[in-house]
């Protein structure tokens, strides 16, 4: 059906209903195609292009699929120009029916349903890592052959439409370009600064000849680079240092230069997610080369919380890269994340993936574990809040923070004649949520495999093209899963208080601890200050807690390795609670480990809950050592905050430097720095608009202290600054 429309706005939305198909794919990409040829594109004070597809009522891009902020927004846009009204709302009715509003979550079963207070099953469109840089190296043309070649191969498979699909979007990217160039042509008519002129100019040259070829230096790879990376929706870049060095090679040192700043600029205002520093190749060989020096310069000079950047170690991992990523640390960013290659690399091995792709490995979104250009790995699949587990245990799968029966019956608890019958039990309840967990991410997996499409990553993302399906229908070569888990810490305090107290001692019945944990410890004063102050608490070299948190929390990524995901791979696990470690501590009831009912603070890592690792990092470290860190695959993120005064030292470098090559050469997977003064992030809370710049490490990235929530910010606060021990 074809549709008129006097409006010249929404031209996505335009492309789309008037593709005469009904494959949504296509509809799709004849969606992309119209608003490269027609949209107002934008350039950022160094013009480097914005391809994002700007102020309508209907967008497309990887976050959201084909999306728009809701009725509200449309009718703002319909008072803004009231000469499009009519269209506009039209637009917004006729494109209804194809937005995401109604997630797979409505389809959830009453047992899901109960499940979602302890598991989380990710209901947005999540990250990737495609190979937009083929773009830079290739040109359009490379691709149409691509096309070509596998559109014959599958012509039994009669899905022309999807090849066809990737033919308009690579028409749609040249259009992309000869709008931007043509936009930038009048952009130089309303200059006479000798820079901005520089700057167009470099635009102009570069889209006169790319996207459809390659691009020449490292100036043209920028342009075309963010002009893709727009145009797919602003994620992470991947190993940026690796595949734009060819391009950095070949390049003046001061133009160069000045395109890492201005790139630098535009991922830090555009919030990029994750970049990616050195590594390894699969035979060992360090990949380290100049750009990562000048990247890890980036961070210490201008000290932005953004991009997100992380740097993978390996024993062949140069003593000076160690240093500069050291000196990065210190300025106080947090950044750069740091990686294990020889843990990580195992762990993707365990996925059934090659040893030659595990070895390019890179992190997307906050720090979750990607392959570039060959997955959806699915950032993130979900999360559950292991703490309910062991709410569930003491009230035989009854909620007590609903009275709903959520877990299956394990028995009453004051029945169990010894801890191994209780602990279990609580595995029983560990496992129910972590397999409903799974079972719900499935379900959204297969809704956004038949109510989405995406022509761009299906280009940049191995398997799609050769299988003839879409990235987000089983497309990619690998389409493993990821499951996060919450409140380790409080967990393994909570089981080893009940070990030790009531089970070893017997200072406390199990009736007696089930009745002050109702009660919210109302009228246990001294078993509240026992189990809070107790001295078995993870975090401190401690084997009667750490033995604990080790076997549950290795059992639970083993059962993760057994459960197969819809895109056709395996559940794997991980720790990241970005800004939610303290709603997943308001989530549970009182636990045996001394926290009270709706209390935020919550363990925000792999480590200790905040403020009770007393031993040093050291001990830390040790603790966390107890857990396998190569059955996660998602990503095992171990924070630790540092004394600045201590930590920009002579004696802090070396400490840190060995205190980072022991973890990681004794198997620890992830490690972050967070350097900061106790005193100043106390001030920061009293006086936020003096401390604008102060940024601390939340989850996998970093963030501005002033912007993240009351609650998240006392459990940085709590979380131990360590000196030198």
């Amino acid at each position: 059906m074809s549709y008129e429309f006097k409006t010249k706005r929404e031209p996505f939305a335009r492309g789309f209903l008037n593709c005469d198909s009904e494959s949504l794919i296509k509809k799709v990409a004849s969606g992309l195609l119209l608003a490269c040829q027609e949209a107002n594109f934008t350039f950022d004070d160094n013009f480097l292009p914005n391809a994002h597809r700007g102020e309508n009522a209907i967008n497309y891009d990887y976050s959201m699929g084909i999306n728009c902020w809701g009725k509200d927004y449309a009718q703002e846009l319909c008072e803004k120009y009231p000469e499009d009204a009519e269209d506009i709302m039209r637009i917004y009715l006729l494109m209804k029916p194809h937005l995401i509003y109604s997630h797979a979550d409505s389809h959830y079963t009453k047992q899901m349903k109960l499940a979602t207070e302890a598991a989380h099953a990710s209901g947005w469109y999540g990250h990737a890592v495609p190979a937009l840089w083929d773009l830079c190296k290739y040109g359009t043309d490379h691709f149409r052959a691509k096309v070509a070649l596998n559109r014959e191969r599958n012509r039994a498979k009669d899905n022309d439409e999807f090849y066809d699909a990737l033919d308009i979007t690579l028409d749609a990217i040249d259009a992309c370009g000869a709008r931007c160039r043509y936009l930038a042509q009048q952009e130089l008519l309303k200059t006479d600064d000798p820079e901005k002129i520089e700057k167009i100019n470099n635009v102009i040259r570069t889209l006169t000849h790319a996207p459809k070829e390659p691009c020449r230096d490292f100036v043209e790879a920028c342009i075309v680079y963010i002009m893709i990376f727009t145009m797919d929706g602003v994620d992470s870049p991947g190993h940026f240092d690796q595949y734009m060095y060819d391009f950095w090679k070949v390049t003046d040192p001061v133009e160069r230069k000045k395109y890492l700043v201005y790139i630098w600029e535009f991922f830090h205002w555009t919030r990029t997610w994750n970049l990616c520093l050195s590594g390894s190749d699969e035979n060992g060989n360090d990949l380290t080369n100049e750009l990562t020096y000048e990247i890890l310069d980036m961070i210490k000079t201008y000290k932005y919380e953004t991009p997100n950047v992380t740097l993978r170690w390996h024993k062949n991992t140069p003593e000076r890269l160690m240093k500069a990523a050291y000196e990065a640390l210190a300025s106080g960013t947090g950044l750069p994340g740091l990686y294990n290659d020889h843990a990580v690399i195992p762990a993707l091995e365990r996925l059934g993936i090659p040893k030659a792709d595990a070895h390019t490995y890179v992190m997307n979104g906050c720090n979750q574990i990607d392959i570039p250009g060959k997955s959806h790995m699915g950032l993130e699949d979900g999360q559950i809040n292991i703490g309910k587990a062991v709410e569930y245990t003491l009230h035989n799968g009854v909620s007590a923070t609903s009275g709903r029966q959520v877990g299956p019956q394990t028995g009453d608890p004051r029945t169990f004649k010894d801890f191994d019958t209780f602990y279990a039990a609580f595995l029983k309840q560990m496992d129910h949520i972590t397999v409903m967990c799974a079972e719900m991410s499935n379900m959204h997996q297969r809704f956004y495999s038949h109510t989405t499409a995406t022509p761009i990553r299906s280009i940049f993302i191995e398997g799609c093209m050769e299988k003839g399906l879409d990235y987000k229908n089983r497309g990619p070569l690998y389409g493993n899963g990821q499951i996060l888990a919450q409140g380790i810490a409080d967990t393994a305090d909570s089981l080893a208080a009940i070990k030790k107290y009531v089970y070893e001692e017997k200072r406390y019945s199990m009736d007696e601890l089930i009745d002050a944990l109702d009660k919210n410890f109302e009228g246990y004063d001294e078993m509240y200050h026992t189990l809070k102050n107790s001295e078995l608490k993870f975090g401190n070299d401690i084997p009667f807690v750490d033995e604990i948190a080790g076997d549950f929390m290795n059992h639970y990524n083993s059962l993760l390795l057994t459960i197969e995901t819809f895109r056709g791979g395996y559940f794997s696990g991980g720790c990241s609670p970005f800004q939610a470690a303290a709603e997943f501590g308001r989530a549970v009831a009182a636990l045996p480990n001394g926290k009270k009912r709706r209390e935020p603070l919550y363990a925000d890592s792999i480590g200790a809950t905040p403020g009770f690792d007393k031993n040093g990092p050291t001990a830390l470290i040790n603790s966390c050592l107890h857990f396998d860190h190569t059955l996660p695959g998602s990503g095992f993120i171990l924070n630790v905050k540092f004394d600045k005064d201590v930590f920009v030292s002579s004696e802090g470098e070396t400490t840190f430097l060995a205190l980072w090559r022991s973890y990681f050469e004794r198997g620890g997977q992830m490690m972050t720095a967070t350097v900061v003064s106790p005193d100043e992030l106390l001030d920061a809370q009293i006086h936020p608009e003096n401390h604008r710049d102060l940024i601390v490490r939340v989850g996998g990235y970093s963030d501005r202290f002033v912007h993240i929530g009351k609650d998240l910010q006392e459990n940085v606060i709590a979380r131990t600054a360590h000196c030198k021990r």
